[in-house]
């Protein structure tokens, strides 16, 4: 995937996102974004994350000009909540026990496809954004980027999560 032209298409959908001109059907920004990626490109989504991921590094005008994207549709234009509030008890239990379910499988899967390293960061990434995301009151897809944001900004704090999984990991090794 040419980085040049990846950059172009992101600033294209960040456009056509502000003005309305695409509809998310409440999706997620970033995503959208991720999945236009896949199907011009014909690359995974995990490729696709990854270019958006560094595009966005590379340039934190963009980088400024995507959160604050997110931010419009994910707080501004949404409140996302509203609508499991609103459910039957039956039908909230049943949406919690799937994704219950699906997020210890995602885990499971995990420790038997990867590095027990990156389920630990995993793990702590999922804790700072859910805690974002109650701290300060919007969605945890926008919080999850909120996060992203302040990551591609701040190596330090890449550092800070690695330091926190070598403390975690050598606890365990003392068990």
């Amino acid at each position: 995937m040419e980085k040049h032209e990846a950059k172009n298409m992101i600033i294209s959908e960040i456009d056509k996102i502000r003005n309305h001109k695409t509809q998310l059907n409440q999706g997620c920004v970033a995503c959208h974004i991720i999945m236009t990626l896949r199907d011009n490109f014909q690359r995974s989504e995990q490729d696709s994350a990854d270019i958006l991921s560094e595009v966005l590094s590379d340039d934190l005008k963009l980088n400024e000009k995507f959160i604050d994207t997110v931010e419009q549709i994910h707080m501004v234009e949404r409140n996302l909540g509203g609508a499991f509030a609103l459910r039957e008890r039956k039908s909230k239990n049943a949406y919690l026990d799937t994704y219950f379910k699906n997020v210890i499988e995602e885990l499971e899967s995990d420790l038997l496809h990867t590095e027990f390293k990156l389920v630990i960061r995993k793990l702590i990434l999922s804790y700072v954004g859910l805690y974002l995301a109650q701290t300060l009151g919007v969605d945890y897809h926008a919080a999850t980027e909120e996060l992203y944001y302040l990551l591609r900004k701040n190596d330090q704090k890449n550092e800070k999560i690695d330091d926190l999984i070598s403390k975690i990991t050598s606890g365990l090794s003392r068990v």
